[in-house]
């Protein structure tokens, strides 16, 4: 869930629709200088299904500590972890080469999660989150390695969370390009859709297998509008939207009473224009 601060009321934007708003952007990736995802149907799956596990959660949304709706940038692991490997199954479930794409960035959140959260050799509660974190990455990485037999990709060279490390293929070059735009369409849909943009720019983007990465730099100057730097779409210009759930700007007694506003709570769309910086 994205908790958005708007005046006096809340805008609850569900992850799935999240990535709902990643796959229409991701609809116009391809130009003179970046390469169409390929495969292009399985890709634009993936970027859209990328967090398809979060119904299990969002659908009956909790509290923060500070007993706000809970935002995605607040997440306890006990509530991640499961969405995070429900969403690589379900993508596989649809279509293997997706399946493969989400389960690469389920590795990836796990392994934000490390650099930022080390746990103390001595804090026992540390060392069982720690304990819970790797049973998600096994889970993924069994996940992952199983869709890549099935695509015949290798699994006898050296990975590094999920791609290839010291060896490349023009499979895997494919492979990379299209998940590094998968994590590029997320980041964009984030700074469309949260109170203020988490980031300035994307991770490195390759414009076509195995060239370089770049950062597709974002600004947005105002609440409908995002100017992406270094433009990576089919179009001058182009309108996405997301729907969202109003709830008053308040703290809620109990995840209980939080749900029945929620479920009754009326929507809106917000709309955004995405065009070249």
């Amino acid at each position: 869930m994205i908790r958005r601060t708007e005046k006096d009321a809340y805008w609850l934007i569900s992850q799935h629709d999240h990535a709902l708003l990643s796959g229409e952007l991701a609809k116009h990736l391809g130009n003179a200088q970046f390469a169409k995802p390929d495969p292009y149907e399985s890709t634009l799956l993936a970027i859209a299904q990328h967090d398809c596990g979060w119904p299990l959660h969002d659908e009956h949304p909790t509290r923060s500590a500070a007993k706000l709706p809970l935002d995605v940038f607040e997440t306890p692991r006990q509530i991640a972890h499961p969405v995070w490997i429900n969403s690589a199954r379900k993508a596989a479930a649809m279509d293997p080469y997706a399946g493969l794409l989400v389960s690469l960035h389920v590795l990836a959140l796990s392994a934000a999660s490390v650099s930022t959260n080390q746990p103390s050799r001595f804090d026992i509660q540390q060392m069982r989150q720690q304990f819970d974190l790797n049973k998600i990455q096994h889970q993924a990485i069994e996940l992952l390695e199983n869709l890549r037999k099935k695509l015949g990709l290798h699994i006898d060279k050296p990975l590094r969370l999920g791609l290839a490390e010291g060896w490349t293929s023009e499979a895997e070059e494919k492979l990379k390009h299209n998940f590094r735009l998968l994590q590029a369409m997320d980041v964009m849909s984030l700074a469309i859709c949260c109170t203020k943009p988490p980031e300035t720019m994307t991770g490195q983007v390759h414009p076509r297998p195995g060239l370089t990465g770049i950062k597709l730099q974002l600004h947005r100057p105002t609440t409908d509008q995002l100017l992406v730097k270094q433009w990576p779409f089919d179009v001058d210009q182009f309108e996405v939207s997301v729907p969202y759930r109003i709830v008053p700007q308040r703290t809620y007694a109990s995840d209980e009473e939080l749900r029945v506003v929620y479920a009754s709570a009326p929507t809106d769309q917000l709309r955004v224009l995405v065009r070249s910086a």
